[in-house]
């Protein structure tokens, strides 16, 4: 039959030799067209007429009705018969195909998964591993003890990191008073943030330390040196840097 259904279908229809896409073709055609509704009323009682015609031995092949002796409804049931194989094979092919294609696909995932090449395994570059400043994790910290040579003012600063910065301990003696003194983290992009303050009350350079614990939001790689400033005149009593 046609791949698209038409008016000549009408027949092969009624007589059964459509195959099941080319029914439901039809059949959707069917109902919109009024002729072939009209022709089906017609062609409707000729699969009865074959039969009675087959069974009182007009159709028969010693009828003599076609030179090669066979019957109208001999040559439908191989038409059938035919359209029925041709579906089997067709099914069996796809069948196979799906399985070697599954097949195939798995060779492939498991080549994939794990290289038989030694040499092209070991060549896959590895991922180098984040430092603990790009994992957000705190770097490793130090202690810096100096004494500045024209002030003469001693310093010892401990710092350990913290989640969220830097803790300072701070030691400081031979600060002459009275003053007020204080520390500041001054950071690699140039920002200086106050760390803490003290008072010194002695006349003339102090002999006991002065301890201050404080802490400044800035990570310890990123601060380039801490000073020890008197406030009342802005001068620096002593440098701690960093590295």
């Amino acid at each position: 039959m046609t791949s698209q259904p038409n008016h000549v279908d009408v027949a092969a229809y009624v007589l059964g030799v459509l195959d099941e896409d080319e029914v439901d073709a039809f059949e959707n055609h069917l109902a919109q067209c009024r002729r072939c509704a009209l022709d089906l009323r017609d062609f409707a009682e000729l699969p009865d007429l074959l039969d009675e015609a087959d069974a009182n031995g007009m159709l028969r092949a010693n009828a003599g009705e076609r030179p090669d002796g066979r019957s109208v409804r001999a040559m439908l049931d191989s038409v059938s018969d035919t359209r029925a194989r041709k579906r089997r094979t067709f099914a069996l092919l796809a069948a196979a195909a799906a399985v070697v294609l599954v097949v195939l696909t798995a060779v492939v995932s498991v080549n994939v998964a794990a290289p038989s090449d030694p040499v092209a395994a070991s060549s896959t570059p590895s991922v180098p591993e984040q430092s603990n400043v790009a994992k957000g994790v705190p770097d490793s910290s130090g202690a810096i003890t100096r004494t500045d040579p024209v002030t003469g003012v001693f310093a010892r600063l401990a710092a350990s990191p913290e989640p969220w910065g830097t803790s300072v301990q701070l030691e400081v003696k031979g600060v002459k008073g009275p003053s007020r003194c204080e520390l500041v983290a001054k950071s690699r992009a140039g920002e200086a943030i106050t760390v803490g303050s003290w008072l010194v009350t002695t006349s003339g350079p102090a002999k006991d330390p002065v301890t201050l614990q404080s802490s400044v939001g800035l990570r310890w790689h990123d601060i380039e040196e801490f000073v020890v400033r008197d406030t009342d005149d802005g001068s620096t009593l002593i440098r701690l840097p960093t590295s």
